[in-house]
């Protein structure tokens, strides 16, 4: 039995798309073992020594975060909810734990 034109279009179309996603999953990976050996080197704070300040200090519970190189410094960049809903993106320096920058998304 012979495949429809439209059958073999979908499997080349998913095929690719899964073969797009293995990079964004490998530079992930890669990521994580990068956040994991500088705080193995002691170049960073562990997450678990921040989060409770920041979520006393704003009210609200972590929904992201993400460690990001800035002008030579390791920065955790989160994003905190509010029990109202708002958004609260802050910059923390990883390894000394000091806000750099806070901003309250407006509704």
């Amino acid at each position: 039995m012979a495949m429809k034109p439209i059958s073999v279009f979908l499997l080349v179309c998913l095929g690719l798309s899964a073969g797009l996603a293995l990079p964004a999953a490998a530079d992930r990976d890669r990521d994580h073992d990068r956040a994991r050996e500088a705080l193995i080197r002691g170049e960073i704070l562990p997450l678990h020594a921040i989060l409770p300040d920041l979520e006393t200090q704003f009210g609200g519970r972590v929904i992201k975060v993400e460690l990001e190189r800035e002008k030579r410094r390791l920065v955790y960049e989160l994003k905190l909810i509010t029990p109202e809903g708002r958004i609260v993106e802050i910059e923390v320096d990883a390894a000394t734990g000091a806000i750099l920058d806070t901003e309250i998304e407006d509704d």
